[in-house]
């Protein structure tokens, strides 16, 4: 489970790391976007949130997606953590610029939740993971990345796979891109 959540999170650490990486203490911001992910129980929730504050978000299940209207979206509020009681840290990385922490319950090797931080280049990224068990429809996720470019934040939305093209160019003019 541990190296899956890894494997996961290796192109979500490698694109907190761009060239633009600080290799100081203090960092500037790589952009003001934040992406979000929710996936509960198959249903997956999407949040694009512009630095000028504009949100948007939409869902996808069962093969449909939708946009969110702003009540809804208000409504999300922020994301809950997975787990009641926070896993010790079983793996960290701490150097000038970047900072990486694995947390998860190392007296259980099938554990079935982990949480993943970075932060590097200016940008962060959070990944909380819960393994429900066979298959994926009781699985959990939260990732929500900030410190996006313009660029991070078109790709976000263009690659998400769940969505309909239509809902994917509604959330990009929400967003103003």
């Amino acid at each position: 489970m541990r190296l899956l959540l890894l494997a996961l999170a290796a192109p979500l650490i490698l694109a907190a790391c761009d060239v633009a990486s600080s290799t100081s203490t203090t960092q500037s911001p790589a952009g003001g976007y934040t992406l979000e992910v929710r996936a509960v129980e198959g249903v997956q929730t999407y949040i694009v949130t512009a630095p000028d504050g504009r949100r948007t978000a939409s869902t996808a299940a069962e093969g449909t997606s939708r946009l969110l209207d702003a009540g809804q979206i208000e409504r999300l509020g922020a994301a809950e953590p997975l787990s009641s009681e926070p896993e010790p840290e079983v793996f960290g990385l701490r150097l000038p610029g970047v900072d990486i922490s694995v947390s998860a319950d190392e007296d259980n090797p099938d554990g079935d939740s982990a949480t993943v931080h970075i932060n590097a280049g200016g940008r962060t990224v959070h990944v909380d993971a819960e393994d429900g068990g066979p298959g994926d429809d009781d699985d959990r996720a939260n990732v929500m990345i900030t410190g996006a470019s313009e660029s991070d934040a078109r790709g976000f939305i263009n690659d998400a796979e769940h969505l309909s093209d239509d809902v994917k160019q509604q959330m990009l003019t929400a967003v103003g891109l």
